[in-house]
């Protein structure tokens, strides 16, 4: 199913993380027309990229930081951000 051709938003591939099971996420996927598309139960493989990104997240700079606040870790993670999506 292409969502652009039936009017539908951008697809939000996750795996089965409580965060991502949760009613308020999947209420927030229905009021932003986003389809919601888990992954199969035990199968990372099928996610492998962002698994990959979210391993290179954690080494680069979660790992090497210590924050102390939540206002310095949203900066810290949106300028790692910036250089990995724009460098």
């Amino acid at each position: 199913m292409n969502p652009k051709e039936n009017g539908v938003g951008p697809v939000i591939r996750t795996d089965n993380g409580p965060q991502i099971v949760s009613h308020v996420f999947e209420e927030e996927c229905g009021a932003l027309q986003f389809i919601h598309e888990r992954i199969p139960l035990k199968c990372p493989n099928k996610n492998a990229h962002i698994e990959s990104y979210h391993s290179q997240l954690e080494r680069d700079l979660l790992m090497k930081s210590e924050f102390a606040s939540f206002e310095e870790a949203y900066d810290a993670l949106d300028r790692y951000l910036e250089f990995y999506n724009n460098r």
